[in-house]
């Protein structure tokens, strides 16, 4: 059994290696590398055209944020101005209503007031009327009866006695 042992490589062995090398080198430098490279390349652009548009997109989402936040402000404050319109709307009706009741009671009590006056008048005229009536009657009283002045305050006592009843009108 003989084994020979070469510290130094077959020259011819080594170029052929190197050249296989070299061959498979190139050949998955073409068929391989740029393949990869470019797909690297590609995901790397795609991965940052996305980081990108999160950015324009968080940037957009901020800018919607605040403009609804703004909007909400608006909104509440419009509704406070409303609602403090609503308020000061009921306020005068309310005040309105007031008046017009004012106003009513008080044409109600002027009128109270001419009818008083009318019937006022009328018992007036009634209690003129009556009292024409009962100088009349006390002067044919007094006419039928021979009176000195003592008969007198009596026939006078008498009728402010029976004023209001039915004798005194017979």
């Amino acid at each position: 059994m003989d084994i020979n042992v070469n510290v130094i490589p077959d020259f011819m062995s080594m170029i052929l290696t190197l050249l296989a090398f070299l061959v498979l080198l190139f050949g998955l430098r073409k068929l391989l590398y740029k393949p990869v490279s470019k797909a690297l390349r590609d995901r790397q652009d795609n991965i940052q055209k996305n980081i990108d548009e999160a950015k324009t997109s968080k940037e957009e989402a901020l800018a919607l944020k605040e403009q609804y936040e703004n909007r909400i402000q608006e909104a509440k404050k419009e509704s406070q101005g409303i609602v403090e319109q609503g308020r000061k709307r009921g306020e005068e009706v309310r005040e309105d209503i007031i008046l017009e009741a004012k106003e009513e009671a008080n044409n109600i009590i002027e009128k109270a007031r001419r009818e008083i006056q009318v019937e006022k008048e009328k018992a007036m005229l009634d209690v003129q009327m009556q009292a024409g009536e009962m100088a009349v009657l006390i002067a044919s009283k007094i006419v039928e009866q021979n009176i000195d002045m003592a008969k007198q305050q009596d026939l006078i006592n008498k009728f402010v006695d029976e004023v209001g009843t039915k004798e005194w009108q017979n």
